[in-house]
């Protein structure tokens, strides 16, 4: 159920089907590599939702295209919000989601650098009642990589697929951004955004400058943009095709449909959410 696409009187009953979970797509504008779009962790992270909400009724509250992108203003078509005005929006969204009758609020994230910032906003919650449950997901906390491809059950791959996904692990090709995962996510929802040619014009190699902050467990905001400076992390492949592509997304689809499945059915979070609201003395 998608929130844009219903009509006024059809709210009460994707409350019913959805047993109130709504889930917010977020991803940021930012490059990826030569080779797909700067939209992509929106792009991936609309279309595996509405997919899995396919299998799953929940409701899909419009996307929130502009996540946590504070670096790289250096590329063309980045767009940079402030963190206030980016937690200010996730407040509002969420008050607003509630106010028209959904209880539980899923956060999908598609942009690893959101983490933190939905992770502070999560937590920011607790500051008073709101009256509605929050949590976040992030299809990249289970990425389809080849192995876990290899060992499903994915029948429109062929032998010369799996030859494809073998090479990758046994050459040890690194995932990471605008990798091969990212472009299969891409490649399998919107096949004429992704330019496989242009996959090697620029290195996604660690130039390694903030290593030893990393070994020191020292957070820096420079260390990733300064490792890499194309905005690409990882490698590409060689056999990216449609049906190593649809695998990937099934993938993740069909990890998000059991994501929404549990988030209605449980009720431990709802449980605790009164207990705790009986022991706090502030409300």
């Amino acid at each position: 159920m998608i929130w844009e696409y219903l009509r006024e009187e059809e709210f009460k009953d994707a409350i019913e089907k959805s047993k109130g979970v709504c889930v917010v797509p977020i991803g940021c504008i930012e490059k990826h590599g030569q080779h797909i779009p700067i939209g992509t962790d929106s792009i991936l992270a609309t279309e595996i939702v509405r997919r899995a909400a396919e299998r799953e009724a929940v409701c899909v509250f419009p996307t929130m295209h502009f996540g946590e992108k504070t670096g790289a203003g250096e590329f063309a078509g980045t767009v940079i919000l402030s963190s206030e005005l980016r937690l200010k929006l996730l407040e509002e969204i969420c008050g607003e989601i509630y106010r028209n009758g959904f209880r539980k609020i899923l956060l999908f994230n598609g942009h690893g650098g959101n983490q933190a910032m939905l992770s502070h906003f999560v937590r920011s919650t607790l500051y008073e009642d709101k009256g509605y449950l929050i949590y976040d997901y992030a299809p990249g906390a289970d990425f389809p990589t080849p192995n876990k491809l290899l060992s499903g059950n994915y029948g429109h791959l062929t032998n010369e697929d799996r030859e494809i996904l073998k090479s990758y692990v046994e050459q040890k090709k690194r995932y990471g951004h605008a990798c091969f995962i990212e472009t299969g996510w891409i490649y399998a929802s919107h096949p004429h955004l992704v330019r496989l040619d242009k996959a090697g014009e620029e290195s996604g190699s660690s130039t390694h400058r903030f290593d030893e902050f990393t070994k020191r467990k020292i957070n820096s905001p420079f260390a990733w943009m300064a490792n890499y400076p194309n905005s690409y992390a990882g490698d590409m492949h060689d056999g990216m095709n449609e049906h190593i592509a649809a695998a990937m997304m099934e993938y993740s689809v069909a990890k998000t449909a059991e994501v929404f499945s549990f988030l209605k059915n449980e009720t431990v979070s709802e449980e605790y959410y009164r207990e705790w609201k009986s022991k706090q003395k502030r409300f």
